[in-house]
């Protein structure tokens, strides 16, 4: 197992692929962990590094006791690519994992030279109702009750063996940081602060989304000077499981990176 200890001593797992000058972090979304990006990682060429760590509390890291915020979150990244040597990358960011990578360029504008948001938590924070937390309670202590709440996240996903790894692995490993990472999203708010970035990004939005919507893709678009949208129908909140070919191919073409 592929594990670094943070500074923090927080011991994050992470996944790797590939070596050059160019790195390309992955951050994956609540429950989820690296695993998510697998497929992502297969169509990335390999002469650039890859990285793709778990989130504390999910998958193989260390799984501290809560509560944690969105800036906790990116910090850890943040140690965990000092760890790595990375000094420069491009960053992508997928759900709650958004929210996480917006952080980061915010906290650390010099690490993040460009950023990637694909169906992200918004600038102003995910906000999850508190009578909605009991049906969250109920789902963590009931694994096919989560299962298939996390079916309806990635609706146009084959449901091969890698799909039922996926929700294997979500449910085994990261259903403890679900509602964590739910109080740790309603505090998030980086609307002004977002205001301020200057990095080049890219907001991929699947239309057949039943927890992020449009309006909070455009809202975070507007809040992000220059910021792209590009809404894709035909997918889900999870592209990089529903469309890890597609996904792979427009993060090279963003990131301008040669084949």
């Amino acid at each position: 197992m592929a594990t670094v200890t943070l500074p923090s001593g927080l011991r994050l797992f992470y996944r790797e692929r590939g070596h050059g000058g160019q790195t390309v972090l992955l951050i994956h979304g609540n429950t989820a962990s690296s695993l998510w990006w697998e497929r992502v990682m297969a169509h990335l060429p390999g002469h650039v590094r890859t990285l793709a760590p778990d989130l504390r509390g999910c998958g193989d890291s260390d799984k501290p006791a809560p509560p944690w915020s969105i800036a906790d979150l990116a910090e850890d990244v943040y140690q965990f690519t000092q760890a790595m040597g990375v000094q420069r990358c491009f960053v992508v960011g997928h759900s709650l994992g958004g929210g996480v990578a917006m952080q980061l360029a915010v906290a650390h504008p010099d690490l993040v030279e460009r950023l990637v948001l694909i169906n992200s938590a918004p600038a102003e924070g995910l906000v999850t109702p508190p009578e909605r937390y009991a049906q969250l309670e109920a789902a963590v202590k009931a694994p096919e009750l989560l299962k298939a709440a996390l079916a309806l996240m990635m609706p146009t996903a084959p449901r091969d063996e890698f799909y039922q790894a996926v929700l294997e692995e979500s449910v085994q490993k990261s259903a403890g940081a679900l509602i964590p990472n739910g109080r740790a999203l309603d505090g998030m708010n980086l609307v002004e602060q977002v205001g301020g970035l200057r990095v080049p990004t890219l907001i991929l939005y699947g239309r057949q989304d039943g927890l992020v919507t449009l309006d909070m893709m455009e809202r975070t678009r507007n809040q992000i000077p220059g910021a792209q949208l590009e809404v894709w129908p035909e997918v889900g909140h999870s592209a990089p499981v529903e469309a890890p070919e597609r996904l792979a191919k427009r993060l090279i073409e963003f990131f301008g990176i040669q084949l």
